[in-house]
Parts: C-alpha cells; sequence; structure tokens
C-alpha cells in the first residue's frame, strides 16, 4: 500500500522514493520510508499483518505541494496521519517531514 501511495502522489521507485534509505539522494525531492510489521493470527494461522509506517519526505527547500500531493492519497486510501513539523537538517542541508500512518491488511481465509 505504501507504494501506492507515492506512486499516486507523484513520486517514482528508485528514483524520489525507496525503502530504508538512498545511497546517493536525487537532486530534488524525495521520499524513505519504513514499515514495520507485527504478523499475528489465532489457531496457528498468521493471517493478520498490522503496519506501522514512517514516511520522510526529504525537501532542498520547503515544497508544500509534495506534502499536498501526499496527503491527499492519505485521504484517498482512508488513512490517518500524524505530520511532524518541518524542520532543517543542518548536517544535510535538507528540510525534513515526517509523516506516519498505521493499516491492518487480512490475508484470505481471516
Amino acid at each position: 500500500m505504501v507504494e501506492a501511495i507515492l506512486t499516486a502522489a507523484g513520486f517514482v521507485k528508485n528514483e524520489t522514493y525507496r525503502e530504508t534509505r538512498f545511497l546517493k539522494p536525487p537532486n530534488q525531492t524525495y521520499a524513505v520510508y519504513n514499515d514495520n510489521r507485527t504478523i499475528r493470527g489465532a489457531d496457528y494461522l498468521n493471517l493478520v499483518t498490522a503496519h506501522n509506517v514512517g514516511i520522510e519526505l526529504y525537501e532542498y527547500a520547503p515544497d508544500p505541494d509534495a506534502e499536498q500531493r501526499l496527503e491527499n492519497q492519505f485521504d484517498a486510501f482512508g488513512l490517518e496521519y500524524i505530520k511532524q513539523p518541518r524542520y532543517y537538517l543542518n548536517e544535510e542541508q535538507l528540510y525534513q517531514v515526517i509523516y506516519e500512518i498505521s493499516y491492518t491488511l487480512k490475508k484470505k481465509g481471516a
């Protein structure tokens, strides 16, 4: 689901978004995400996966358009989200906005 959200927001896999990190960051606004999963179920069947996702948006200059596109996709997918305030990373000379989302998926048979 995370990749669908980022793609729909105009980001391109391995070019402007990636899981975990970029070794060489793009020269434009980009996103990195981490997906922490808890897998559970009953009767020895792990059919439910809870996702807690952090999406880090990195901007060379404040990019309210990219933020709005991402937030529009959270709304389109019906996801609640937490948006942390934009702050400047002095060492990297980038702005960062962190989003946190959670959702649960059930496999068939659940």
